[in-house]
């Protein structure tokens, strides 16, 4: 019988891990690269720790991309569902909680259990080898494949993975050497950005709002067009502003002009009934200032801000229409990402164009397979960034299987 040949993957994260995983589990031999000291380390850091593994919601209208269509990230998605990564976690021994909004974590609630289970399948299975510390720094297509350069050796692959990652958390090992080597052999790689990330944003308040965290209506404007509204957190900070709420809406900023971020302060009232009730207050207590009246609505930092940046006269009646405007439509003027340092994810990379969607094989280059974040699509807050990671890492291990097995 014909040796079954060695694949070879280069980049030691979730989409990397994950397609040796598959690979071993169908019986195919597999060499993993990673050039940090350990696999796995922003999956470790994954839901604070927690390991927001997955979303039981998980559909094509989560993520962005501008190069893939909607109907090639579904089917992506459809071919390794859920359902199937749900079963596949029970054989591994790993088990899975659903939350009520869909996220699921592991049961042990802890990214760390999650990797022990992963490497011990690797360090278990008698065809797998690992390179740790080990960057390839170059890849050329020859004849027969694929050769592979580090700074000690050279090897030629027939099969070759890239599961690279980006340059997003820097600290955790990102970088932007998969791309390399992808534009190496003529890629195409659309501009990358930063997503999941928070945001500068220009206020003369923001000094001494930093360190307050509420919940607000957070809107994204272009001009007059509104880009995506949601509810969620808004940390406020030295240079701008954070929480979950501004992660979630940080993937549409990207590098566009004229945006601002526009704040409902107390989105579970309407104005009508905000204004009603100010209004009584301040017949109520006539003598009452500004920053005591708005203290039983807001955050008392966020309510002496209010009080020392509005002109306020309690009989002018215009005024109090204006202030409940401002609570409730207050304006964060040219919001920017931050760095790639501060970013979970990054948007952008290898096109769509480049990719054949139901094997994740390079168009151009035969038995070349890309996955994970890599790859121009970035998902939304809440898993569903690993969920791609593992749906793209199995449609690209069953490709490779139905090549080898032959």
């Amino acid at each position: 019988m014909q040796e079954i040949p060695k694949v070879a993957i280069i980049g030691g994260g979730a989409s990397g891990i994950f397609c040796a995983i598959c690979l071993l589990s169908f019986g195919i031999p597999v060499v993993l690269f990673e050039k940090n000291k350990t696999l796995g380390k922003k999956l470790l850091a994954t839901g604070n720790g927690r390991c927001n593994i997955h979303n039981q919601y998980t559909s094509a209208k989560q993520y962005q991309t501008s190069s893939f269509s909607t109907q090639k990230i579904q089917s992506i998605l459809e071919n390794f569902n859920f359902q199937a990564f749900h079963k596949f976690c029970q054989k591994l021994g790993i088990t899975l909680t659903i939350q009520e909004d869909g996220r699921v974590y592991p049961l042990s609630n802890s990214a760390k259990s999650v990797l022990e289970i992963f490497t011990d399948f690797l360090q278990n299975s008698k065809h797998f080898e690992i390179c740790l510390e080990t960057e390839i720094i170059d890849l050329h297509q020859m004849q027969g494949g694929f050769l592979l350069r580090n700074a000690q050796e050279e090897r030629i692959y027939p099969y070759v993975v890239l599961a690279c990652g980006s340059e997003a958390s820097l600290r955790l090992g990102g970088s932007d050497k998969g791309l390399q080597l992808a534009r190496g052999l003529g890629l195409e790689i659309l501009s990358t950005y930063p997503s999941l990330v928070p945001l500068n944003v220009e206020s003369q308040w923001l000094s001494s709002l930093s360190g307050v965290k509420i919940t607000a209506n957070i809107t994204l404007k272009q001009e007059n067009q509104i880009l995506k509204t949601l509810l969620g957190d808004v940390l406020f900070t030295d240079y701008g502003i954070s929480g979950f709420g501004v992660l979630d809406i940080s993937s549409f900023v990207q590098s566009k002009q004229n945006l601002k971020i526009v704040l409902d302060f107390l989105p579970s009232l309407e104005e009508r009934v905000l204004e009603n009730q100010l209004a009584n207050l301040m017949k109520a207590y006539p003598n009452r200032n500004l920053t005591a009246l708005l203290s039983g609505f807001l955050h008392p930092k966020i309510a002496k801000a209010f009080a020392q940046n509005f002109s306020w006269n309690p009989k002018n009646t215009k005024q109090l229409k204006q202030l409940v405007y401002k609570l409730k439509n207050f304006e964060l003027k040219n919001p920017t990402t931050r760095d790639f340092e501060n970013a979970e994810v990054s948007g952008g990379g290898i096109s769509g164009k480049e990719i054949n969607p139901k094997t994740m094989e390079s168009k151009k280059c035969q038995n070349l397979y890309i996955i994970g974040e890599m790859l121009d699509i970035v998902g939304n807050r809440g898993g569903y960034n690993l969920a791609f990671a593992f749906a793209s890492a199995w449609v690209c291990a069953g490709a490779i299987r139905k090549k080898c097995l032959k």
